[in-house]
């Protein structure tokens, strides 16, 4: 079993802890978008720390290269569409949409 200090980190823009920790306590799980150097780098099964101390386990990692093909396309704003689209289709990379949940030690 993975110590705490020895789990990897997973990165959130700060401006994001707040609704993250949020949806975690109603859902038990949200999801996340990672581009260009941080695709392949969350792994389904393994444990993350988040930045607020919560230990996150990633449940489900989908590999997309439209923007349009990601699961609750709808839900997103322009903003959110044109920045996954700038640092993935854009540059014909692919992105991943993931799906984590608070790990409970």
């Amino acid at each position: 079993m993975c110590r705490s200090n020895n789990i990897m980190e997973i990165s959130f823009p700060k401006h994001e802890y707040e609704s993250v920790q949020n949806h975690l306590s109603e859902f038990g799980y949200c999801y996340t978008t990672r581009v260009y150097k941080e695709v392949g780098k969350y792994k389904v099964g393994e444990l993350y720390k988040a930045p607020w101390g919560d230990v996150l386990k990633i449940d489900e990692v989908m590999e997309y290269w439209k923007v349009s093909d990601r699961s609750f396309y709808d839900e997103m704003t322009d903003s959110e569409k044109e920045e996954i689209r700038e640092y993935s289709e854009d540059m014909g990379l692919p992105y991943e949409f993931i799906k984590f949940s608070k790990n409970i030690l």
